[in-house]
C-alpha cells in the first residue's frame, strides 16, 4: 500500500514499510493497526494513526491494484429518522437484489452534507469498488470527494456536472402536469409545502409546479411557498399558518410531509377535501393506507434501484455511460381532491 501527502499533484509519496521503519514496527503490524485486520493493540493503532494524522498521509486510492474488493456501498441519508423512510428502504433493497445476485456485498454508509467521514473510511481501506446516492443536494462533498478519488459512482436524482452518471425522474414534468390537473379541476389557491431547499429533487419539483403556474396564467404566490418542512413539528405549525390564508390546496412535496400534513389537519379537525384538497408529488408506500387517498405522483422505485445499478456495474467495469436517464412517472387522482 502507497500513502501520500503534500499539495494537490505535489505528493510526496511514502511507502507502508517506510511508515513502519519510521515507527520501529513491523509493515505487518502497520497494515493490521490500518486495515483493522488482525488482533493489534489499541496502544500500537493509536500511535500508527496518530503519525498518519500528524503527516496528512491518505492511502493513495488512485493507485490502487485493479483486484476488486467486490462491495459497493448505499450512501442513505444521515439526518435522523430518514434512512428508514420507506422509500429510501425500496431503493436500498432493489439495489441489495441486483448487487446480490452477482455475488458483490452491499454495504450501508449514511452521509450529511458536511459529514462524509464513514465514506471516507471505506475508500481509504479500499472496501469498495463503488457507490450508489440515493439522493443528491447541493454541495455534496461526498460526489466531489469520490470524483477525486476516481471511485464509480452512480446518483439516482439529478446533478448538473454530466461527467457524473445520473438516474432519475422526470420529476420536473411530473409536477407540472400534476399541478395542470389541479388547475382543470378549478382548484387555484395552492400552497406549497416543502422540505429541505438545498435537495436537488425539491428544486426540480417547485421547477414544475411554478411552470404549471406560468402556463395557466395564475400567479404563483410566494407568500403561500413554504420550505424547510423537515420535521412534524415544522409541517404542523406551517398547515395552521396556511389554514388561516383559506388555501384551496396543499401541495405537499414528498410522502412523508404528505403525513404529517395529514396528521395536522386531523388534528384541527380540519375535512379533506370538503374543507381543503391535499395532494402529494410523491405517493409511495408511506401514503398506501392514508385516509383518505391522497392524489399523488407514481414512481416506480424498484426500477430506479435496478437501472441504477446496472450503470455503476457497467461504470465498475470500465464501461462508464454518462447518459442520462430519465424514467417516468404515472399521475394518479384519488379522493383527496374529489
Amino acid at each position: 500500500m502507497k500513502f501520500r501527502h503534500g499539495k494537490e499533484n505535489e505528493y510526496e509519496k511514502i511507502t507502508l514499510q517506510e511508515i513502519a521503519k519510521k515507527l520501529d514496527l513491523s509493515p505487518t503490524t502497520v497494515s493490521r493497526a490500518i486495515s483493522g485486520n488482525g488482533r493489534i493493540g489499541s496502544e500500537t493503532k493509536d500511535k500508527v494513526f496518530q503519525f498518519i494524522k500528524e503527516n496528512q498521509y491518505v492511502p493513495n486510492i488512485i493507485e490502487k491494484t485493479e483486484k476488486k474488493s467486490k462491495n459497493i456501498c448505499v450512501l442513505l441519508p444521515g439526518e435522523e429518522g430518514h434512512a428508514q423512510l420507506p422509500y429510501f428502504q425500496e431503493i436500498l433493497l432493489s439495489v441489495y437484489d441486483c448487487f446480490s445476485a452477482r455475488n458483490y456485498g452491499v454495504l450501508l454508509v449514511k452521509t450529511t452534507t458536511t459529514n462524509i467521514q464513514e465514506l471516507k473510511s471505506l475508500v481509504e481501506q479500499q472496501k469498495i469498488d463503488g457507490a450508489v446516492f440515493t439522493r443528491t443536494m447541493e454541495g455534496d462533498m461526498a460526489i466531489r470527494y469520490l470524483e477525486k478519488q476516481k471511485v464509480p459512482f452512480v446518483v439516482i436524482g439529478s446533478w448538473p456536472d454530466k461527467q457524473v452518471i445520473q438516474v432519475d425522474f422526470d420529476q420536473e414534468g411530473g409536477c407540472k402536469d400534476l399541478t395542470s390537473v389541479l388547475f382543470r379541476m378549478n382548484i387555484k389557491k395552492i400552497a406549497c409545502v416543502c422540505g429541505d431547499a438545498g435537495h436537488i429533487v425539491t428544486q426540480s419539483r417547485l421547477k414544475g409546479i411554478r411552470a404549471a403556474f406560468r402556463e395557466a396564467g395564475v400567479p404563483m404566490e410566494e407568500d403561500l411557498l413554504y420550505t424547510g418542512a423537515v420535521y412534524p413539528s415544522i409541517v404542523e405549525k406551517d398547515v395552521a399558518e396556511l389554514l388561516k390564508k383559506d388555501v384551496e390546496c396543499l401541495l405537499c412535496l414528498d410522502d412523508n410531509i404528505c403525513m404529517s400534513v395529514l396528521n395536522a389537519l386531523n388534528k384541527n379537525r380540519v375535512k379533506i377535501p370538503q374543507d381543503i384538497k391535499v395532494v402529494s408529488c410523491y405517493g409511495g408506500r408511506l401514503l398506501a393506507n392514508s385516509y383518505p387517498p391522497v392524489t399523488c405522483l407514481e414512481f416506480d422505485i424498484k426500477e430506479i434501484g435496478g437501472v441504477a445499478s446496472k450503470k455503476l456495474l457497467d461504470a465498475i467495469n470500465g464501461k462508464a455511460d454518462y447518459n442520462k436517464i430519465i424514467l417516468g412517472y404515472n399521475v394518479l387522482i384519488k379522493d383527496s381532491t374529489m
